[in-house]
C-alpha cells in the first residue's frame, strides 16, 4: 500500500489548485490508491509569525507530519509572479531539514491561467526538491488556460494534457514502489 499525499501548493480560498488537487484524488482513488490532501490554506501561519524557526511549533509539526511520513508527494502548484506561492515555500521550509525530503518520490503537476500552465513554479520547486535530494518523477503536467480547459468532473478539456495527467497518475504508484523496493534492497531489510 503506497501512502501518498497531495498537496493543493496555495493558500488561495476555492483556488484552482484545489479543484485539480480533488479531481486527482478520485483518479488515484479509481487507481486503488488511497490518498489525502494536504490543504495549504490550512497552515497554522499564526504559529510560524516572525520566523520562528528551531523553536517548537506542534501545530506546525503535526500539520506538516502528513508529508513527512508519506511514501510519496503530488504538488498541484499554481503560478504566482512567474514563481510559486509563497505559503508552499513557508510549508517546505518548515519540513524537517535535511531528513524530510531525502529519496521522497514527487511528482508535479502546475496549473496557471497562462499558456505554459506553471512551468516556471514548477521548474523552481524541481531545483528545491532537487536541493533536498528527493526523487522527482520526470513526467510533469502542465495544465495551461486552466479556467477554460479544466473542469472539476472531467478534467482537463485538452485531450493531449489530459492523457499526460493519466499516464502520470498510472505511473507515479509503481515508480513509488520501485524507490522503496531498491531502497530496501540497499539497507538489507
Amino acid at each position: 500500500m503506497v501512502d501518498l499525499k497531495i498537496i493543493s501548493g496555495t493558500d488561495r480560498p476555492n483556488s484552482n489548485a484545489m479543484r485539480v488537487s480533488t479531481y486527482v484524488k478520485g483518479l488515484y482513488q479509481k487507481e486503488g490508491i488511497d490518498t489525502d490532501i494536504i490543504d495549504l490554506q490550512d497552515f497554522p501561519l499564526s504559529e510560524v509569525a516572525g520566523g520562528r524557526y528551531g523553536e517548537e511549533l506542534p501545530a506546525v509539526d503535526t500539520f506538516v507530519d502528513a508529508a513527512v511520513t508519506a511514501d510519496g508527494l503530488v504538488i498541484v502548484c499554481p503560478e504566482y509572479n512567474g514563481g510559486y506561492p509563497g505559503i508552499l515555500k513557508m510549508f517546505i521550509d518548515y519540513l524537517p531539514f535535511p531528513n524530510s525530503l531525502d529519496k521522497k518520490p514527487i511528482a508535479l503537476i502546475g496549473e496557471a491561467n497562462g499558456a505554459f500552465g506553471a512551468m516556471r513554479a514548477v521548474e523552481q520547486l524541481q531545483q528545491v526538491f532537487g536541493y533536498r535530494n528527493a526523487h522527482i518523477y520526470p513526467e510533469r503536467v502542465f495544465i495551461s488556460r486552466i479556467n477554460e480547459n479544466f473542469d472539476d468532473e472531467k478534467g482537463i478539456k485538452n485531450e493531449f494534457q489530459q492523457q499526460l495527467l493519466i499516464s502520470q497518475i498510472e505511473g507515479f504508484p509503481p515508480f513509488i514502489r520501485n524507490l522503496q523496493k531498491n531502497e530496501s534492497l540497499v539497507s538489507g531489510s
